[in-house]
């Protein structure tokens, strides 16, 4: 629940700004995750469709979070108005409605979304053992995410299934199944993140971790570092809590 009403200007100042200064001369713009936009009337278009795109999200966030409702409920329920929901910079090929929203909900709320239960919940392993334990066994809760599965029910086959793999990670149909439906909820998305991490989840499942590993501490990276930078770098590899911790 909310304790109070929010009320904060959207973060549209310095697009408006922009608009304002260089928008009777700009004649092209390359922004983070679009192609360059050419042309001034195509340009001024694309910023003032940008600035309003931020503003209903961040505004109709919170409306709603002064209401009491939560980040899930509000990326479930909170559309685009037609204007913006066909602008095609708006749709979500990078970010998402839903994403976003989440994000402006944390942002304000943080993680807490005012339900006692979530306050002290078991880890995932733990949570995972617990919920295969009341679902009847790893094979029974398999066997209801086939259901789920096969009705397309996807997020509730991937959350009851998820608690299967935690709890049971060599349990070969759940991830198999897990995998499948990942791969469908990859296909399903419009947003090149969520997709990426769908897929990437089952190809973790199938065949274990994959990607170039990074390495921070490279010469020329340490080269580069302050000595102050260079001592927050030290300072965060101290274990506090000494030997017998998690790692």
């Amino acid at each position: 629940m909310a304790t109070g009403n929010i009320t904060l200007i959207a973060p549209t100042l310095d697009i408006t700004e922009t608009i304002d200064l260089f928008g009777d001369e700009v004649e092209a713009v390359l922004a983070s995750h679009h192609w360059p936009i050419r042309g001034n009337e195509r340009v001024v278009k694309f910023l003032a469709e940008q600035r309003d795109l931020y503003a209903y999200l961040h505004d109709q966030c919170l409306r709603l979070i002064n209401k009491g409702w939560t980040g899930i409920e509000i990326a479930e329920e909170l559309k685009l108005p037609p204007v913006l929901e066909h602008a095609w910079q708006a749709c979500g090929y990078y970010g998402s409605v839903s994403h976003n929203l989440k994000a402006i909900y944390q942002r304000y709320m943080g993680w807490y979304d005012g339900n006692p239960a979530h306050l002290w919940q078991h880890p995932p392993v733990e949570q995972g053992k617990l919920y295969v334990e009341l679902g009847g066994g790893a094979d029974a809760v398999v066997t209801k995410a086939r259901t789920a599965f096969d009705q397309g029910d996807f997020r509730w086959a991937a959350e009851i299934l998820s608690h299967v793999v935690f709890a049971q990670p060599d349990h070969a149909p759940a991830r198999e199944l897990l995998a499948d439906t990942f791969e469908q909820l990859g296909y399903g998305a419009e947003d090149g993140v969520w997709r990426n991490s769908y897929l990437s989840g089952a190809t973790e499942l199938r065949e274990g971790t994959f990607g170039t590993p990074t390495v921070s501490g490279s010469a020329d990276v340490l080269s580069a570092l302050t000595p102050e930078m260079l001592f927050d770098a030290v300072a965060i590899q101290v274990d506090g809590p000494g030997p017998g911790t998690r790692n």
